[in-house]
């Protein structure tokens, strides 16, 4: 995700300081049949079938599935957005989710309903059996959810639905236990395998859909339409609705999609993404799916990616958009084809995306108003203002190895893993090289491709393209010993 802090990083540094989709992989997927259907009072009834294959290395007698529209509830302890972001989300006042779970059926055999968590944000599903490594089961969760007005990644606002961790998802178990965080304020705090989804969705006939994944039939009957939506081997499935304007052009194999409605240089937009498209499939290797979709809409945040569709907020506009549109794409290829934990490793995708984006100037010199110098001497000189400002001449936590809700606020967060994190890979380019760190990241990419990534994998693939031991400089950046300012 682009936060709106990093669109204004730089202007706001200086002003403080004068204050003062048919992929395969190794593993056979689980997969998600969704059925859903969204009223006119903005109240989604929907079913959601998971097939869940056991790929881990040990037997589990239970699942356990995100909740993630709970944190938008009243009451809830953990919240998505801080206190002063409230007037903006919520310009029409405080709004509150409304999730009901009916029912869940393991096997079509009833269990019973059991949400847990820190926040309520856990449904665990007794299985009633001992599911092995391999083997597969069925888990149906019907439920209903009144969705929140305010301007999010979920929710409805004046322009847009937006439809993201709308549905229960399977938490990833991970050493010797589930990974159940809240849906915290900072950061993406989202991690989930890749999954084959079939998607129904029906929605009131005025609403235009963009998806994750290729629309198979689109039927408009009785006041409303119905799209369903296929996408294979993505982490994740998100809609947005509303009454768009739509353009479409193709990047190699890809299709890419621009869906808006208010943009008076759409052409600017989509050819931005376009070639976003065409540098990552050089510089990173092939993406990997039919589509990719670019939609305009009401959003906290500058963007946010989820596979195949980034959300780029309205507010942004000509050169300050496209610089969303590179960053969101780039994620396409660093969280979405390559996942990571972005609560415990958010660094991974994000220093990555924001590094890529840097590459991508270097690589198109003509036609957009930024360059990878530039850019790079705006991290630093970013970067530097903060740790003097905000840091007590650079004696705070600068450490990059922090889950995303240890961080004291989202300034610190967008610094640490944005700005120090692309300082960080530019780095260790400069000390491997070009060509071997360039190898480095398409091998990453390949041998990742589908799973989830560690820092190690990273760190391992680039030892390997420069044939040089890398773990003393990463850690010296990621630990927060690397100074790139004086204490004088």
């Amino acid at each position: 995700m682009r936060k709106k802090l990093l669109a204004i990083v730089l202007s706001a540094a200086v002003a403080v300081s004068f204050a003062a989709c048919a992929p395969t992989h190794k593993d056979e997927d689980s997969s998600y049949t969704i059925v859903a259907s969204l009223d006119a009072d903005n109240v989604l009834t929907a079913s959601v079938t998971c097939k869940y294959v056991n790929n881990n290395d040990v037997p589990l007698d239970e699942l356990w599935f995100h909740l993630y529209p709970n944190a938008f509830r009243e009451g809830a302890k953990v919240v998505p957005i801080t206190d002063g972001e409230i007037s903006t989300a919520y310009p029409n006042g405080k709004s509150y989710s409304k999730l009901d779970i009916t029912s869940v059926t393991v096997n079509g055999a009833a269990r019973d309903i059991t949400i847990t968590g820190t926040d309520e944000n856990v449904l665990s599903v007794a299985l009633g059996k001992t599911l092995d490594p391999t083997e597969k089961i069925t888990v149906k969760i019907d439920y209903t959810l009144k969705l929140p007005n305010v301007t999010h990644r979920f929710g409805y606002n004046g322009k847009t639905v937006n439809l993201a961790n709308f549905y229960p998802i399977a938490c990833v178990y991970r050493d010797g236990a589930f990974a159940a965080d809240p849906y915290y304020s900072t950061g993406d705090p989202f991690f989930s395998e890749c999954a084959d989804y079939d998607v129904t969705l029906t929605v009131p006939e005025a609403y235009e859909g963009a998806f994750t994944g290729v629309v198979q039939n689109k039927a408009t009957a009785d006041g409303a339409t119905t799209y369903r939506v296929k996408a294979n081997d993505v982490r994740d499935f998100a809609a947005v609705f509303g009454k768009f304007e739509k353009m479409s052009g193709v990047a190699g194999t890809t299709i890419v999609n621009y869906y808006y409605y208010d943009d008076i240089e759409p052409e600017r937009a989509l050819n931005t993404a376009i070639d976003a498209v065409k540098t990552f499939d050089d510089l990173f290797g092939a993406y990997p799916y039919p589509e990719y979709t670019v939609v305009q809409t009401k959003l906290l945040a500058a963007g946010m990616e989820y596979p195949c569709l980034s959300m780029i907020s309205d507010k942004y506009k000509g050169n300050a958009a496209g610089d969303v549109i590179i960053h969101e794409t780039a994620h396409q290829w660093w969280y979405g084809v390559v996942g990571n934990d972005e609560v415990n490793n958010a660094w991974l995708d994000e220093a990555m995306a924001e590094y890529s984006t840097m590459l991508f100037y270097e690589n198109n010199t003509e036609g957009y108003a930024y360059t990878f110098n530039g850019k790079r001497a705006d991290a630093l000189s970013a970067y530097v203002l903060y740790c003097e400002t905000y840091k007590n001449n650079g004696l705070g936590d600068t450490s990059m190895t922090r889950a995303v809700n240890e961080y004291d606020d989202a300034t610190e967060y967008a610094y640490m893993t944005y700005v120090k994190g692309a300082l960080m890979l530019d780095d260790v380019r400069n000390t491997v090289g070009t060509a071997a760190f360039m190898r480095g990241l398409k091998s990453y990419y390949g041998d990742m491709k589908y799973e989830i990534a560690k820092p190690e994998n990273l760190i391992g693939a680039l030892e390997k393209s420069s044939k040089r031991k890398l773990n003393a400089l990463f850690d010296s950046w990621l630990d927060g010993n690397i100074k790139l300012y004086s204490n004088s």
